[in-house]
């Protein structure tokens, strides 16, 4: 029997046009996070890779403009030459090359000494860290070989050395790496990944569209293979508008002409949805090519503005039918292989926008791809009240007390600790908490939808089988709070008991417990948390995506992806069913936690670390065969079967 074709299943190919002007804000002091748009630092970025493989991408959308580019390539080689011819004349002549020679040394030196002040004035370093170097400035002030001048002027000095001195760009970037250790403790660390971000997101513009993006990403594992592409919607995040660009506008006319509408205009999101469209889809347009599973990004605030024209239904013969609207489009008529939700960006995943879509998903086996891991992109603005205690679980305050579970984090990156906890999950697939989600909505529609009763409190629909893939397993970090926790309870049950794992909704008397959701939401490893959820509940996943290039996570991975008890008897109930949506069913405890293990790099993202066919080769070398084409063939077409 051939095997199933191997499947990414979390890249991304969206370009620096759909990310917001301020994703500063909250890391840099109000006003000067406007003075890091990001549209002009990838901009910058993009002329620098354009200048950096102008050779390679000498090609324009017209021959005259391919003629163009090619003539400015001969005309940098004829100045090469002269330039090359110049600097023989110096060389060649000792009395020339010296002087010159020396010139030069003092400018890169004095640039060396301008950059460390300005990083000093920046950051407010301490004298102490640099007090060699101010003896020597001092001495060579006394001798008049080293200027003092304005912060400005030393601004300029930097620069032009950067940009005309190649031995001086050399020096100061490796000034750079030597300082970035200080600057890492003195400045905001966030700040730093901030720029990593800005970085990648300039690299990958420029290759100017979402189809090219993909090309790379695809050509980095074998031939017949497959990706999942995941879109983003950051305009409800608090980081500015994402506005239309003059670089979409650009193809405005030919786009129309090709089919698309004006409403592909109306907003970056809706062009980035159409352009992914035009990259994945088939010469019929009818469906996507086996080479690309495509997801719909959703945003409760969304579907909460646009309404009807976002997501309609009707309920016929007890099922959800969708009307004509954007999720339609997408979802049915060029058939989207799932949804992607990014609850970091200032929402909960059961938001009540977000809970007739899971209904939906839920009848139709649709797949969710949920960003689970504290990470860079996140809310920028304001808290709300309403974020100050958890909007299902509760605590105990005393003895038969209990209250809501207060949420005592301020600032915006703690935040996100709030919103992407693996255990606001329980409250889709648990049908008690699920209740009270539907409760608190006072939503008589939604209460409808979900058959809810008041008078016995009960629901006919529930979303027990929500098929949720937590992407990032959770991060490094709680992988290695799992191997180094050795007297918390909850780290030890996977261990110790792996056909259970952790049992959220009882304690030890097999009661129900607040005292227990709100010590685990607070003190569990999400690892722990995460393994559990997949062991114990119908279709809960977890992708490797960016964790992947992480070195330290290999020995766990393998340990949780080996064999349980009872494989062999398992395996053959899983081998005998028809449904790949029912296939992990037949298996339990480690068995069903290895089958529910994704492979996944988190391209372009992950691609400071790694490129993704090292991450690809790495994998195949540190894992055998077959636990390789578990995660990469079996599991990932289970996860996006709809059968």
């Amino acid at each position: 029997m051939p095997k199933k074709k191997i499947i990414n299943v979390h890249t991304h190919v969206f370009t620096g046009n759909f990310v917001p002007p301020y994703l500063a804000r909250t890391i840099v002091p109000w006003p000067f996070f406007y003075f890091i748009h990001t549209g002009w630092i990838i901009k910058q970025f993009k002329k620098y890779y354009a200048h950096k493989y102008r050779k390679e991408f000498a090609r324009g959308e017209t021959q005259e403009e391919t003629d163009a580019l090619w003539e400015a390539l001969h005309e940098e080689k004829r100045r090469e030459r002269k330039e090359v011819l110049r600097k023989y004349f110096i060389s060649s002549r000792w009395y020339l090359r010296i002087p010159i020679q020396l010139l030069i040394f003092w400018v890169i030196l004095s640039a060396a000494f301008y950059f460390i002040d300005l990083v000093k004035l920046l950051f407010g370093i301490e004298q102490d860290y640099f007090e060699i170097i101010d003896h020597l400035k001092d001495w060579l002030t006394a001798h008049y070989l080293h200027l003092k001048i304005h912060w400005i002027l030393k601004v300029i000095w930097v620069i032009l050395v950067l940009i005309f001195i190649r031995r001086g760009r050399k020096l100061l970037f490796i000034l750079a790496k030597k300082l970035f250790p200080i600057l890492k403790k003195i400045a905001n660390p966030q700040l730093a990944e901030m720029l990593d971000r800005y970085y990648l997101m300039g690299r990958f513009s420029f290759y100017g569209t979402q189809r090219k993006v993909a090309q790379r990403a695809l050509h980095q594992i074998p031939p017949g293979s497959s990706m999942v592409i995941l879109p983003m919607d950051m305009e409800f995040m608090g980081a500015g508008t994402t506005k239309i660009s003059s670089e979409m506008l650009k193809s405005k006319e030919k786009n129309l002409e090709k089919g698309w509408t004006e409403d592909d205009y109306k907003e970056s999101f809706h062009y980035q949805m159409r352009e992914l469209w035009d990259v994945v889809k088939n010469p019929d347009s009818t469906a996507p090519k086996e080479a690309y599973y495509p997801f719909l990004f959703i945003d409760p605030r969304r579907v909460e503005r646009d309404g009807s024209a976002f997501f309609d239904y009707e309920v016929v013969n007890d099922k959800m039918v969708l009307r004509p609207c954007f999720v339609k489009t997408y979802m049915e008529d060029r058939q989207f292989s799932g949804f992607k939700i990014y609850p970091a960006l200032g929402y909960y995943p059961f938001d009540k926008y977000l809970l007739p879509i899971w209904r939906y998903a839920a009848e139709n086996n649709i797949p969710i791809m949920t960003h689970c891991v504290m990470g860079v992109i996140y809310y920028r603005g304001a808290k709300k009240k309403a974020w100050n205690f958890h909007p299902v679980f509760q605590t105990t305050y005393g003895k038969d007390e209990y209250g809501p579970m207060l949420l005592p984090q301020t600032k915006n990156k703690a935040l996100q600790f709030n919103f992407t906890h693996p255990m606001n999950y329980l409250c889709l697939l648990e049908e008690s908490f699920l209740k009270t989600v539907i409760k608190n909505t006072e939503d008589e529609h939604i209460k409808k939808l979900f058959g809810y009763s008041e008078a016995d409190d009960t629901l006919q629909h529930n979303l027990s089988n929500l098929k949720v893939c937590l992407a990032h397993f959770g991060g490094e970090e709680e992988w290695i709070r799992y191997m180094e926790q050795d007297r918390e309870t909850y780290s030890q049950r996977l261990m110790r008991n792996p056909k259970e794992a952790i049992r959220f909704m009882t304690n030890s008397d097999n009661e129900f417990s607040w005292f227990k959701i709100s010590s685990l939401w607070e003190k569990g490893d999400w690892f722990s948390i995460i393994c559990s959820m997949m062991i114990r509940y119908q279709n809960v996943y977890a992708d490797l995506s960016y964790i992947i290039s992480k070195p330290s996570i290999y020995p766990l991975l393998k340990y949780a992806l080996e064999k349980g008890e009872d494989y062999e008897t398992e395996h053959q109930a899983y081998s005998a069913e028809t449904s790949p949506n029912k296939k992990a069913m037949h298996y339990s405890g480690k068995n069903k936690l290895r089958s529910r293990i994704l492979f996944g790099t988190d391209f372009y993202v992950v691609r400071n670390h790694n490129s993704d066919k090292d991450l690809f080769i790495e994998t195949k070398a540190l894992l055998d065969e077959e636990d390789f084409d578990l995660i990469a063939r079996e599991n990932t077409a289970n996860y996006l079967s709809k059968d």
